[in-house]
């Protein structure tokens, strides 16, 4: 559900998106989780580090939450020899209850089903009755 609010913040899908590819992921690897305040704490981040909620253009000097995750990206770097687990981050979206991943080794997460969005049946009445979604009526009939 993440995905397709991320992806189609408009809330609408074409017959156009059809041919895009929907893959369910099974178990997720080992990660170190920027989901837990308490990590958040002890690395002097705020959410700000998962939502992507920066801004400096109205600030003279950067925010400071910049150099701290440029600093801890460097040590997360270094301190796995040059193969760091996932991070697993607060979905700008859905922050209470979405999930995204990033950096991490595709393959080591393996499908569960793989499809076209067109033939997402049970995905696309769940957007549209759930989610306020718009998706072509024949998708749906």
């Amino acid at each position: 559900m993440v995905a397709v609010r991320e992806r189609f913040p408009t809330r609408t899908i074409t017959e156009a998106d059809g041919d895009q590819w929907l893959m369910a992921l099974g178990p997720f690897p080992p990660a170190l989780h920027l989901t837990r305040q308490s990590n958040l704490d002890v690395l002097g981040l705020d959410d700000r580090v998962s939502t992507g909620r920066i801004v400096t253009s109205a600030r003279v000097d950067p925010d400071p939450l910049l150099e701290t995750c440029g600093l801890l990206a460097d040590a997360i770097y270094d301190w796995w020899r040059r193969q760091p687990p996932p991070l697993l981050y607060r979905s700008r979206t859905m922050p209470a209850v979405g999930r995204s991943v990033a950096f991490t080794d595709s393959s080591a997460i393996p499908s569960v089903s793989i499809g076209r969005l067109r033939n997402a049946r049970a995905l696309h009445a769940h957007l549209v009755l759930r989610a306020r979604f718009t998706v072509p009526s024949d998708w749906i009939a």
